[in-house]
């Protein structure tokens, strides 16, 4: 603990994560922009202080600026060291062909890279912000976490997102309420080639909506059309953007379709 006489934020509220952070003693953390992974960067901060606990950001053309900056602004508050690592997986043809296994090769790439890098800063024990929830969908990715040994805290401690928010909120992070996202490669249909025209594509869709939407949004793209779905909460900000967005589908000749989709 960094304390000995007063119990930090996470023990007294999370004994179960933070004695378990405790035993990891000296970590790093896949920070990657998403609500989860920077409560778990938080977390340990607050058990191991920021000496032992460094932030690792996969740096890659499926993540955007927008996120970028949050890991940025993220390290930058809580003081720890941040560690870029760069790697394009439009480079590895096992994850532009798109299979359904795209998922546990780009995470295999990833996080292989990480670890390479975390070691030359003496950094053996790294970890993510999978949860109990995410054990419901289908996650090829976490295969490849399970064959590289990526610790996860929060599933060891049974905990949801739910939860995580919580904690979240109490470790002073000012939009823990932020809704989840994925990847920008998700968005493109299984089989469908992954490009870089794709990605940039998608990437500027969403650029001037994703800081501002408080619900689930995905650019679906394919080879003729984008279909932008979203959320109710969301609609009026759709609507203010429609032309934008519009000129922007234009620009790269493709016909955009709005679709609302169900809360999920």
């Amino acid at each position: 603990m960094t304390n000995t006489t007063k119990k930090n934020i996470t023990e007294k509220n999370y004994p179960e994560l933070a004695e378990e952070l405790q035993k990891i003693k000296r970590m790093g953390v896949l920070l990657s922009g998403g609500c989860d992974s920077e409560v778990l960067q938080r977390a340990a901060v607050d058990v191991l202080g920021p000496k032992n606990t460094i932030a690792f950001h996969a740096s890659t053309p499926f993540i955007t600026d927008y996120y970028k900056n949050i890991v940025k602004n993220t390290a930058s508050k809580l003081k720890t060291k941040l560690v870029y690592v760069k790697l394009n997986p439009l480079q590895i043809k096992d994850i532009t062909t798109n299979t359904e296994k795209r998922c546990y090769y780009c995470k295999k790439a990833i996080y292989s890279s990480v670890i390479e890098t975390a070691l030359t800063h003496n950094i053996t024990k790294l970890a993510d912000g999978t949860n109990l929830d995410d054990t419901k969908e289908h996650r090829p990715g976490r295969k490849a976490a399970a064959e590289l040994k990526i610790l996860q805290p929060f599933l060891k401690t049974k905990m949801t997102k739910a939860k995580i928010r919580h904690l979240g909120k109490l470790l002073n992070m000012e939009d823990s309420n932020r809704p989840s996202d994925s990847c920008l490669a998700t968005r493109v249909n299984t089989n469908t080639p992954i490009t870089e025209d794709i990605i940039t594509i998608i990437s500027k869709i969403e650029e001037p909506l994703r800081p501002h939407v408080k619900g689930r949004l995905r650019a679906k793209a394919s080879k003729k059309q984008i279909n932008l779905h979203y959320q109710k909460i969301d609609s009026d900000l759709i609507n203010t953007h429609k032309n934008t967005l519009k000129a922007i589908a234009d620009y790269y000749k493709k016909k955009i379709i709005f679709t609302e989709i169900a809360d999920s």
